[in-house]
């Protein structure tokens, strides 16, 4: 496959249907890095000033792998079977170390199990174990030298209590040179276990990429650079089948919680509405406690009353990117009530830290007679600090979502979204 035909269709395609321009008017949040794709583990490297820096074991790796490589084409038969020696957090940043330039791909491959390993792409799918995920992973990164990954903020390594997780999330954007194209936001999610990258899952919404471009989109190509081509088609929307699992129920909630609980709904009884620029005053772990909460976490207001007044950002891949509470709560409370009977099955354990936390899930339509059909899957993060919710950002490919299966199971379990409804919010800000 030529994947460099393939995403430049992608790219066209966003650009035209989603009317998106300058890759700088995406988003305020991207960071303008100049790391081109083939050198994407390296974009890591810095987010708002966030440089990293590597351990005496880190060194001593780079400085062991560079000695026995070679320049010129990577080896694609190459195995590696002994594990690096690194710790979980090491292994989490080492193929950024400015040393290993595009190589760092190949040490993200030698880090991954031998077997058993997974790596997930939104477009291409799952490839498993080292050796198919280098012959995937290394060409297709080469190849795509227009995209960059943008790092939106310094990485984040989890303690999940079986080895670690990570979480890098990113703008996606095709440069060539004059012009920039924004192609959505994306995260990352790694997992250690056990001296060994055992998944990588890369997770952005590809439907726009999937949808043919306008007919005069070959126009648009001509004169963006590359010359006109045949541009194959993509390979089938990836199916992965993931299972729930059971978590714990969640905390009950402590009393201060359920007294800022208690005083928002009085308040709003009374008759007081908008902006809540009074710190909540309590702690992260009951901030996060009351996000959770099933009977909380319904309460649309009281979720809006959560977030930072000026500061709190959402990200959504259908309507868009939101900053502060006010721009929040109004499509907050305007769509969430009309999703219909939706529930939200977790498919990873969730990881909190104390001040982030990361869900994996998948998105069922309860239909009237209790059966359930899958809609999506994706990961929800959030980010808590000084008694508010300053940052939520969800993640799913709305792919399945054209299909009119899943959207008559949409309509059966009582959502009355609207394209109208979609527009409103995501118009104004292309």
């Amino acid at each position: 496959m030529n994947t460099k035909f393939t995403l430049i269709n992608s790219m066209l395609a966003l650009a035209l249907l989603a009317g998106c321009g300058e890759a700088e008017q995406a988003t305020e949040a991207a960071t303008q890095s100049e790391a081109p794709a083939a050198e994407a583990p390296a974009a890591e490297e810095a987010a708002h000033g966030h440089a990293l820096t590597f351990t005496d074991a880190q060194e001593a790796y780079v400085a062991n792998y560079m000695a026995q490589v070679t320049e010129g084409p990577f080896d694609m038969e190459r195995m590696i079977t002994e594990k690096s020696g690194l710790s979980h957090k090491e292994m989490a940043t080492v193929f950024a170390h400015p040393l290993l330039g595009m190589r760092g791909l190949e040490v993200m491959v030698d880090l991954m199990k031998p077997e058993g390993s997974m790596y997930f792409d939104a477009i291409f799918g799952a490839n498993y174990g080292q050796h198919d995920i280098r012959n995937w992973l290394v060409p297709t990164m080469v190849e795509s030298s227009f995209l960059q990954f943008r790092p939106t903020g310094p990485a984040i390594f989890m303690d999940d209590g079986e080895g670690g997780t990570t979480i890098d999330e990113w703008i996606m954007v095709a440069d060539f040179g004059d012009t920039e194209i924004f192609m959505g936001n994306g995260i990352s999610v790694r997992r250690f276990r056990d001296g060994w990258l055992v998944d990588s899952l890369d997770v952005y919404d590809a439907a726009l990429s999937r949808t043919p471009p306008p007919a005069d989109a070959m126009a648009m190509m001509e004169a963006i650079g590359p010359a006109a081509a045949e541009m194959p088609p993509l390979p089938p929307y990836p199916e992965m089948n993931f299972q729930p699992v059971e978590v714990e129920a969640p905390a009950p909630l402590s009393e201060a919680a359920k007294a800022w609980m208690a005083a928002r709904t009085e308040a709003r009884a009374n008759g007081e509405s908008g902006t809540n620029t009074t710190p909540t005053g309590l702690s992260n772990d009951d901030l996060h406690q009351l996000h959770n909460d099933p009977v909380a976490s319904i309460d649309f207001e009281l979720m809006a009353d959560m977030m930072h007044p000026t500061d709190a950002v959402y990200i959504d891949p259908i309507f868009g990117n939101f900053k502060g509470q006010d721009a929040i709560r109004e499509w907050y409370t305007d769509i969430m009530g009309k999703m219909g009977n939706i529930v939200f099955e977790p498919i990873a354990q969730p990881v909190w830290d104390g001040k982030n936390s990361l869900q994996m899930w998948r998105q069922m339509a309860v239909q009237p007679d209790g059966s359930k059909v899958e809609m999506t899957w994706g990961y929800s993060v959030r980010k808590f600090k000084d008694g508010w919710l300053t940052y939520a950002a969800d993640y799913f490919d709305t792919f399945p979502l054209q299909n009119p299966d899943v959207q008559a199971a949409g309509m059966a379990a009582g959502s009355t979204i609207s394209m109208e409804d979609i527009m409103k919010y995501r118009a104004p800000q292309q």
